[in-house]
């Protein structure tokens, strides 16, 4: 895993030649800044082991309510 794309305050990238995950920040009304993270997995070798993985989404939740409650920062929907 390496880092693909940063902007300071705003976004980051980070992944393989199998996937991405982006995390990004934006400003919005009244000082609040609004967190979104996606993930995208794929490739050519993808479907030989795509169910060997667990659902991550426990983690991503929880990671996002983490960052929340610590930075005061907005989940998007």
């Amino acid at each position: 895993m390496k880092v693909k794309e940063f902007e300071a305050d705003k976004k980051l990238v980070w992944g393989d030649a199998m996937g991405n995950r982006v995390y990004t920040l934006s400003k919005k009304d009244h000082g609040h800044t609004v967190f979104s993270m996606a993930e995208k997995i794929g490739g050519l070798m993808f479907p030989l082991f795509a169910r060997f993985i667990p659902p991550f989404d426990a983690s991503f939740e929880q990671f996002a309510a983490d960052l929340k409650k610590e930075g005061k920062i907005m989940q998007a929907n």
